[in-house]
């Protein structure tokens, strides 16, 4: 069951659009499905349940945009929450829907095996309300994000084919979502790398130019105050500096490379899931980027330049 606190009002609940999205809910538990679909539509999202893995698929595959978001129990009959994710994760009519894998289990194997599935967080029960809030406006964050790439990539793509070399300066935070729109383009399957991509920019942008550190992020997002510290810092002189994102077609590979300014970070850390920050409001990006994306992922020594490896000739990610 969730933990629930009545007497605490949702800082983020305010800012939700007037239609946040569709979440799909599976779960066996009667009683936890009822408290999380209630919990779900207060904070504004449309809400459909399924009682397992299979019946979940089966409503996802007769209509994929269904659901912008699965929230989904790990142990369940028939098909469980492992189950769902990879089937979803394998089908390309519902590989791009975020999954929050929700359990009781707190083995790590258990909780590396959800991530490694696709998962998009990892919930372990009781989940307390602020952070369910906080994993859902980040999953639809990325949601949004992929419909925005879509609409603006449309009848151009054909002309990225011809692109060799592409190389672009950010300065600010608000330059990071076109350009990785411009940098995807370059790749023929652009939707399937542009998150990877995104996640590599924004790191470069928010830690290396702009000097934040994890666990400040984490309380920032935390008070709701991310946005806000983001926009202020980006304007102080003392965080100048530019992040340059390279992309660099080569035989049957794209190269992506991202540099910054500053002094780097504990990046071997961060390249493989980590279960201890599976319930933490932020620092999986690169993990995941590394995992469910890129061919390969490396960074030089200090961990100020990332390099990736995108093949051409995809294979299967999950």
């Amino acid at each position: 069951m969730l933990a629930r606190d009545p007497n605490h009002v949702l800082a983020d609940k305010a800012a939700q659009p007037a239609s946040a999205g569709r979440v799909l809910i599976v779960d066996d538990d009667r009683m936890g499905l009822t408290v999380l679909s209630s919990m779900v539509e207060e904070l504004g999202y449309r809400v459909e349940t399924a009682v397992n893995g299979a019946e979940a698929y089966a409503m996802l595959r007769e209509d994929p945009g269904r659901a912008d978001l699965v929230v989904t129990d790990r142990m369940m009959p028939v098909m469980d929450g492992l189950a769902l994710t990879r089937r979803l994760k394998r089908d390309p009519e519902t590989a791009g829907i975020p999954v929050v894998m929700l359990t009781g289990a707190t083995e790590t194997s258990d909780i590396a095996a959800g991530l490694e599935a696709g998962a998009f967080y990892y919930l372990v029960k009781p989940a307390a309300e602020e952070l369910v809030t906080s994993v859902l406006n980040s999953a639809m964050q990325d949601v949004r994000r992929r419909e925005s790439f879509n609409a603006q990539v449309g009848a151009h793509q054909s002309a990225f084919a011809n692109v060799r070399i592409l190389r672009m300066v950010l300065t600010t935070p608000r330059e990071v979502e076109p350009v990785c729109s411009l940098l995807a383009s370059v790749h023929p399957q652009p939707d399937k790398v542009v998150q990877g991509i995104f996640e590599l920019v924004q790191n470069a942008i928010e830690h290396g130019l702009l000097r934040f550190g994890l666990q400040e992020k984490q309380r920032l997002v935390g008070l709701g105050k991310w946005q806000d510290a983001l926009a202020e810092r980006s304007l102080d002189p003392a965080y100048r500096g530019e992040v340059e994102a390279t992309i660099v077609r080569k035989d049957e590979a794209l190269v992506l490379t991202v540099k910054d300014p500053g002094p780097g970070f504990a990046w071997r850390n961060h390249l493989t899931v980590d279960p201890s920050r599976s319930s933490a409001a932020c620092g999986r990006g690169v993990a995941r980027a590394n995992t469910l994306i890129f061919d390969r992922l490396v960074y030089n020594e200090a961990g100020n330049e990332a390099t990736a490896l995108m093949r051409l000739q995809q294979r299967a990610k999950w």
